[in-house]
């Protein structure tokens, strides 16, 4: 946990650093991230079907809300291609809207607007057909 508090830390220090943009309103925006950690926070979903399972963890802080998601024996691959068992990526939705394909276990969705948001990862093949692992939940934006 100490980890993930210094990587932010330093991640909000680097970004800081950086001439930020300015983004319309309501602009939303997800960043991969690389981190190892799991804790007592992780949520489990096992699909019936086939041998592959979802665990994913989420912390929110301001109007930002960062994603991990842990997938045993599977790896990240870009859209496209013959459809691999065990291979693809991560479609993003907010609000029942797609915001993103994600091609990395960690990421972040920035700038969310003050609210109730109903957040679903999806794990999806290299053709974008669903592995039936799926995580919905809310988070709260103040």
């Amino acid at each position: 946990m100490m980890r993930l508090v210094v990587f932010c830390l330093m991640f909000i220090v680097l970004v800081g650093c950086v001439g930020d943009k300015p983004r319309p309103k309501g602009t939303v925006e997800t960043i991969p991230l690389q981190i190892t950690n799991v804790s007592k926070d992780v949520v489990e979903v096992i699909s019936q079907q086939q041998n592959h399972s979802l665990n994913v963890k989420h912390h929110v802080r301001e109007q930002d809300v960062y994603i991990e998601c842990f997938i045993p024996n599977f790896f990240f691959k870009e859209k496209g291609g013959s459809k691999v068992n065990g291979e693809g990526h991560i479609i993003v939705y907010i609000d029942g809207k797609k915001v993103n394909d994600m091609y990395t276990a960690a990421f972040m969705v920035k700038g969310l607007d003050k609210g109730i948001h109903e957040m679903t990862v999806e794990v999806v093949h290299n053709d974008s057909t669903s592995y039936n692992l799926k995580k919905t939940w809310d988070v709260t934006i103040q």
